[in-house]
């Protein structure tokens, strides 16, 4: 069997583990490609359009925005499989696989799914193409419908540029893989609750931040605005590392100080292994807390925005900034859009890093009698607490952002950014059960796993 053949089968056999990456890099090309399309537009390339510059400088902001977001986002995904198929590079070394040999398995891997992704991306930019102008004509005030084009230029550049970036991000990846010793990828990092360190103090100062910080969003005005708003950042960011990292932990030594609700059921095994689960991805869930955030931010944000044109500017003016507000969150949209599917991928990617870990655990308390609807409360319990407590903090954080700005702008319309926190809690809701039932059929408890 050859590397290319043996690369194509791996894929073929782990799919499961794959179409999260692969869908997650096919949405992000499709985006890229409707932008670029848009931007390579022969109709606003010649100024057809109303507010062409203004139009096309955002449209080109847009996709810097999703190149830089596209590269992070496939790096830390790319790296999140790579690593929880550590033992199988190590097996692969142990059978007589060399280090070169196996950098080319990972390099053919994954430019096999970077070709599938950037076809598949490019092929549903092109489909997807005439309800995206249709709604730009809309909010464009446009009479015509903009016609739907397949510009080269944007093909060519979505192509090679994914290309490009995958091709990077794979090299890199494969000669990192390929120095790391045979002993650290065999290596199971176990973990206990002596591991699990925490400092009140800086338990309590997570809490002391994040008031303050709220204190001072709720307290912003015009005239105080360049003094805070960067401390408001600074001590909210601060302030949620921490309570991930550290008042987490403490909350979770409280629940098992108190015995009534600690030994109730399965709340024992949930609780034992969350405090291990947070700790070990206390960083990921406080990057999806901030995403979460900036997410329901920027959407009331510019929906604000949008009202305070209407109050403040004149009739005359009144068309021309409509428009570009319009567009503005029109642009919003698409990239909460994306940043939403980043934070979802990351805990989904989170999940089945640790996979074969847990398999093991839940098959041997399915061994010794626990039932499978037992083990299911515990493992969607589980899986919720990692979905939407990062969910929750960012709602919190969004609707503190959105009264600051309330007070800025003398405007308000708590109905829509309520639309919106309920519409980003039902799609979080469909990936978590998404999540868990990909989870549960990956572990595979059957009345064989008994045995």
């Amino acid at each position: 069997m050859t590397l290319r053949s043996l690369a194509l089968s791996n894929i073929r056999g782990n799919w499961r583990s794959y179409s999260a990456f692969f869908m997650s890099c096919v949405f992000s090309v499709m985006i890229f490609y409707m932008y670029a399309a848009f931007v390579a537009h022969p109709d606003l390339i010649k100024g057809y359009m109303i507010g062409t510059s203004k139009v096309r400088l955002g449209m080109v902001l847009c996709q810097y925005i999703i190149v830089i977001f596209s590269f992070l986002f496939v790096l830390y995904s790319n790296s999140a499989f790579l690593k929880s198929r550590s033992k199988e590079f190590g097996l692969l070394y142990m059978f007589g696989m060399t280090r070169m040999q196996l950098r080319k398995l990972i390099v053919y891997e994954s430019m096999v799914i970077a070709v599938m992704a950037i076809a598949a991306g490019i092929g549903l930019g092109i489909l997807f193409s005439k309800p995206f102008f249709m709604t730009l004509a809309v909010l464009l005030g446009m009479k015509d419908s903009i016609a739907v084009v397949v510009p080269l230029h944007a093909l060519w550049m979505t192509a090679g540029g994914f290309l490009m970036l995958f091709t990077l991000i794979s090299i890199g990846t494969a000669m990192r893989i390929g120095h790391t010793e045979i002993v650290e990828l065999l290596k199971t990092k176990s973990s206990s609750e002596e591991d699990i360190f925490y400092s009140p103090l800086l338990a309590l100062l997570a809490i002391a931040c994040l008031a303050v910080s709220y204190g001072m969003a709720l307290n912003l005005k015009t005239a105080n605005f360049h003094i805070l708003a960067l401390m408001i950042l600074l001590t909210a960011i601060i302030g949620t590392y921490l309570l991930f990292t550290q008042f987490s932990v403490l909350l979770l030594r409280l629940i098992q100080n108190s015995t009534k609700v600690y030994y109730n059921r399965t709340n024992l095994l949930v609780f034992a292994q969350l405090g291990l689960k947070l700790k070990k991805n206390a960083r990921m869930l406080f990057i999806v807390s901030i995403l979460s955030a900036v997410i329901l931010t920027a959407s009331g944000t510019v929906y604000m925005l949008g009202l305070a044109v209407r109050l403040n500017h004149m009739q005359t003016q009144y068309e021309d900034a409509q428009g570009v507000i319009s567009l503005v969150m029109f642009i919003g949209l698409f990239i909460s859009l994306l940043f939403f599917i980043a934070s979802g991928s990351m805990i989904y990617f989170k999940l089945f890093t640790e996979l074969q870990e847990d398999q093991t655990q839940y098959k041997a308390l399915y061994r010794i009698g626990m039932t499978q609807a037992e083990l299911r409360r515990i493992i969607f319990r589980q899986i919720g607490i990692f979905f939407f407590a990062p969910c929750l903090v960012g709602i919190v954080h969004a609707l503190i952002a959105l009264k600051a700005l309330n007070n800025l702008l003398m405007v308000s319309n708590w109905i829509y950014s309520f639309v919106v926190i309920g519409i980003y809690l039902a799609m979080q809701t469909i990936y978590y059960l998404v999540a868990c039932s990909s989870y549960m059929k990956s572990i595979n408890l059957t009345k064989g796993n008994r045995q």
